[in-house]
């Protein structure tokens, strides 16, 4: 299972493989599982050992692997906490968006309106 799961990985242009988070937990829970030393677990899947060891820091961290922004890592908490504000902030932007076409369409109408009274008022005779 491992070994097809690291085999079927897409690769970036350089070809390196890019696992998600959730296969990197399994690749940490497998090598613990194994009973295997990290360079051992490493050199039989073909993974560096450095990666193998940090993947597992990360976990013990609680830290959602492979999830960075400049390379500060989030907790899962903070990580859902950041989604939330992030879909909010998206709903306010289509209601401000909304209300901007409501506003500029009744512009518009009262713009139509006052030319249309002026129109039917006709020109001023003052003579």
């Amino acid at each position: 299972m491992l070994e097809e799961m690291l085999a079927n990985a897409p690769r970036n242009t350089r070809g390196r493989r890019l696992l998600t988070s959730d296969q990197k937990a399994v690749i940490v829970s497998e090598w613990e599982k194994s009973g295997l030393s990290g360079p051992e677990f490493a050199r039989r899947y073909g993974i560096l050992c450095g990666l193998l060891f940090r993947w597992r820091n990360n976990a013990i961290r609680g830290a959602a692997m492979g999830i960075q922004n400049e390379g500060d890592l989030y907790n899962r908490t903070a990580l859902d906490a950041l989604r939330r504000e992030n879909e909010e902030l998206k709903k306010a932007l289509g209601e401000a968006h909304l209300d901007i076409k409501i506003l500029k369409k009744k512009l518009e109408t009262d713009a139509q309106r006052q030319a249309l009274q002026k129109s039917k008022s006709g020109p001023v005779n003052l003579g």
